[in-house]
């Protein structure tokens, strides 16, 4: 199968924390900016935003797009709240199993919850913080949770990754290195992020050097690091930086997007590919700029052969 290019809603500013802000389009009005820049595929977003149950599948489908990914974020470091989150998972599930119009089952992107206080606020710094490193029994719980959840998403019949991400326990080399070495990674494979990678200390190409037998995903995005070392030198926090733009247009910044295209193609890489900008548009940022930078990504793909 060849490589099939897609695109995420938080590429336009539309995360769970953004979606109620003005100046965001209606779901239908993505999907139709999504088509027209050339993407075949979205990930779902937040809960609703594409509409509900079999309406999404088919709202996707008249744009030409399909419902190929979810990314859902669980404490799985957490004894009070995974129960809470896991049974929210299952909600997620159905919705994901109705709108697959087709039977194609969307990846199941996991991620610990990105709400702690210091791990957001010294997100892309953490090894510089031990203090807001897990302790051995929280991170024990993480990974039994983790492979708990992936063994379910698997039982309803949906590919898993572990997405590492900024923000989380799971963000650093380091912190990654931990999971992968404890997890069955014949349960759940790896989501490659070239901009986590980067973001969370380490170096994109490298990493999919040493795991790349164990990526059945990509999130492709670039970093200015320059951008995030100004908003560490303000003392901004995760949010801070996606307002900063610290996530960049594809080739325009640090994480050597094209280096690990090439590596990808060389292993033979036949999944998706995920065009992933994070941001949070400003105040003075019309969404216009969003779709102006979707374009562009698209067509740095598309130059690749892709």
């Amino acid at each position: 199968m060849p490589i099939r290019v897609a695109s995420a809603p938080c590429s336009y500013g539309v995360f769970e924390i953004t979606v109620d802000r003005p100046g965001l389009p209606a779901g239908e009005e993505l999907a139709r900016v999504m088509a027209e820049a050339g993407f075949e595929g979205t990930e779902l977003g937040p809960p609703g935003y594409f509409g509900q149950g079999p309406e999404v599948g088919r709202m996707l489908a008249a744009h030409g797009l399909e419902l190929m990914g979810s990314f859902l974020p669980l404490r799985f470091s957490r004894p009070g709240g995974f129960e809470e989150d896991l049974a929210a998972m299952e909600s997620a599930l159905d919705t994901l199993d109705a709108a697959s119009a087709d039977g194609t089952k969307p990846f199941v992107l996991l991620a610990d919850a990105f709400l702690e206080p210091d791990r957001l606020q010294h997100a892309g710094d953490i090894e510089n913080h031990p203090e807001t490193w897990l302790p051995p029994d929280r991170a024990q719980l993480l990974v039994k949770n983790l492979e708990r959840t992936a063994a379910r998403c698997r039982e309803r019949g949906f590919p898993v990754s572990l997405h590492y991400h900024a923000g989380t326990y799971v963000e650093t080399p380091r912190e990654i290195a931990q999971v992968v070495s404890a997890i069955d990674t014949d349960l759940i494979g790896l989501c490659f992020d070239t901009g986590h990678s980067a973001f969370g200390g380490g170096d994109p190409l490298a990493f999919l050097k040493e795991y790349g037998g164990l990526v059945n995903h990509v999130h492709m995005k670039d970093v200015d690091m320059n951008r995030m070392a100004e908003v560490r030198a303000e003392g901004g926090d995760l949010v801070a930086a996606w307002e900063r733009g610290v996530f960049c247009p594809l080739g325009e910044g640090d994480a050597h997007v094209g280096e690990c295209l090439d590596e990808l193609l060389r292993r033979g890489y036949d999944g998706w590919i995920v065009v992933e900008q994070d941001r949070v548009l400003g105040p003075d940022e019309p969404f216009s700029s969003a779709v102006a930078d979707g374009r562009q990504n698209r067509a740095y793909l598309a130059e690749r052969g892709l």
